[in-house]
């Protein structure tokens, strides 16, 4: 990516990690959970790292992943997006493809947001503020 200056240590990456108001998780160039963080994975343990993302998703969601997963590896999109309301909540889901920088297919990132308060935003407040 062009737009990255600079390294970060892994505990530094990981205070970001776990700071950020998403939940993640990534899975390598052959399908393997290798790492995941925060609530939407609450059904998930350690158990589930080290195995075959398709594990720990739904039947119901198993035909939409497989091909996701399809036109990531053969290089047809990058991007897969959804959302929709669950439980009061306004939820959205992304995909993306994880590429070096020849463009190899070296995995799959899921990001997960609860994106309600977001939503709900009106009018414009240009710099942060409280």
């Amino acid at each position: 990516m062009l737009w990255k200056r600079g390294s970060l240590t892994p505990e530094l990456a990981d205070l970001v990690f776990t700071l950020l108001p998403l939940d993640i998780s990534v899975a390598d160039e052959n399908d393997v959970l290798v790492y995941w963080k925060g609530p939407t994975y609450k059904t998930c343990d350690a158990r589930y790292i080290g195995r075959d993302v398709r594990d720990c998703h739904p039947e119901s969601s198993m035909a939409c992943l497989e091909e996701i997963l399809r036109a990531f590896k053969a290089g047809e999109k990058d991007v897969a997006e959804g959302w929709g309301e669950e439980k009061g909540k306004f939820k959205r889901t992304r995909y993306f493809a994880l590429r070096d920088h020849e463009g190899a297919y070296m995995g799959i990132l899921e990001v997960n947001e609860d994106a309600t308060s977001a939503r709900a935003l009106d009018g414009e407040q240009s710099l942060p503020g409280w």
